[in-house]
C-alpha cells in the first residue's frame, strides 16, 4: 500500500572532478524523459519516476526536481504543488503511486479548504490560532495547499502535465470537480458542528479542529492508498461506498482523479 509521498537520497556530486559526469548523466537522463514521455506506450509516471530517480542519484533530488520540470516544460515552482505531490509518489510507486498522491492531496485539500471555513464562522479571537492548527496538519500533505482551491486543482489536470500531456476530456474534469464539490459540502457539515461548540478558550477550539481534521487527513490517505492499489492491479475503478458521508466523498474524488489520469 502506498500513500503516495516518498523521497530518494542522492549524493551531492562532492568533487570537481565528478562534475562532468554528473551533468552528463542528469543530461541523459533528461534526455530519457523527453523520449520517453513522447511514447504513448509509457505513461508519464513511470517515465518521470525512472528519469528523477537516476538524476537525484547523480545531481541530488533538489536539483533534479528542477531538470525534471525543465524536460517537462513545467514552472519549478508547479512542483511544490499537485505535480510535485505526483512526481513524488512516481518515484516509489509508479502511476499507482502517482495516482495515490493526487487523491491524497486533492482529498486533503478539500477537507482542510471547508475546515477553514467553518473556523470563519467562530468568534473573532479564536479564529487565528485554530487556521493556524489546520495549516499546520494540511503541510503534512504533499500538494495539500494547492490542492486547496478548486480552479488550481483543474488547472493543473487540464494542463495535461499529468496525462502524458494529453489535456483530458470535459467530462473526467467535471467528474473531479463535482467529487470536490461533493467531499467540501461533507465535510463543512462536520465542521460546522465543531465551529458551534462551546469551547472555554483558542486553544480548546484549535485542538477541536485539529483532531477532527487530523481524523478525516489520516481516513483520507487510507481511502486514496486502497483505490491505488485497485487501480495498480487493473480492477475496475468505482466507488463501494459504505464509509460514512465523507468518507463516501472521499472515495468517489479518490475514484475521479484516478479515472482521469488513466485516461491518456
Amino acid at each position: 500500500m502506498s500513500d503516495g509521498a516518498g523521497g530518494v537520497g542522492g549524493s551531492d556530486g562532492g568533487s570537481g572532478g565528478s562534475s562532468g559526469a554528473d551533468s552528463a548523466g542528469a543530461s541523459a537522463a533528461a534526455d530519457s524523459l523527453g523520449s520517453v514521455a513522447e511514447s504513448v506506450a509509457e505513461s508519464v509516471a513511470e517515465a518521470v519516476g525512472s528519469a528523477l530517480g537516476a538524476m537525484a542519484d547523480a545531481i541530488g533530488l533538489g536539483e533534479a526536481l528542477g531538470s525534471v520540470a525543465d524536460a517537462l516544460g513545467l514552472d519549478a515552482h508547479d512542483l511544490q504543488g499537485l505535480v510535485g505531490a505526483a512526481l513524488m509518489g512516481a518515484i516509489t510507486g509508479g502511476l499507482p503511486g502517482a495516482v495515490a498522491a493526487v487523491a491524497n492531496a486533492v482529498i486533503g485539500g478539500t477537507v482542510a479548504s471547508a475546515a477553514h471555513d467553518a473556523v470563519d464562522s467562530m468568534p473573532a479571537p479564536m479564529q487565528a490560532l485554530a487556521h493556524q492548527a489546520v495549516d499546520a496538519l494540511l503541510g503534512s500533505v504533499p500538494g495539500g495547499f494547492a490542492s486547496a482551491s478548486p480552479q488550481g486543482v483543474l488547472g493543473s489536470l487540464a494542463s495535461g502535465a499529468l496525462t502524458n500531456g494529453v489535456g483530458p476530456s470535459i467530462g473526467d474534469l467535471g467528474e473531479v470537480a463535482r467529487s470536490m464539490t461533493g467531499l467540501a459540502d461533507a465535510a463543512r457539515d462536520v465542521f460546522s458542528g465543531v465551529a458551534k461548540g462551546n469551547y472555554a478558550d483558542a486553544v480548546e477550539a484549535a485542538s477541536a479542529f485539529e483532531g477532527v481534521l487530523g481524523a478525516q487527513l489520516a481516513q483520507g490517505r487510507g481511502i486514496a492508498a486502497q483505490v491505488s492499489d485497485a487501480f495498480g492491479a487493473g480492477h475496475g475503478l468505482h466507488a463501494d461506498g459504505g464509509l460514512g458521508a465523507v468518507g463516501d466523498a472521499m472515495e468517489q474524488l479518490a475514484v475521479s482523479a484516478a479515472r482521469l489520469m488513466a485516461s491518456r
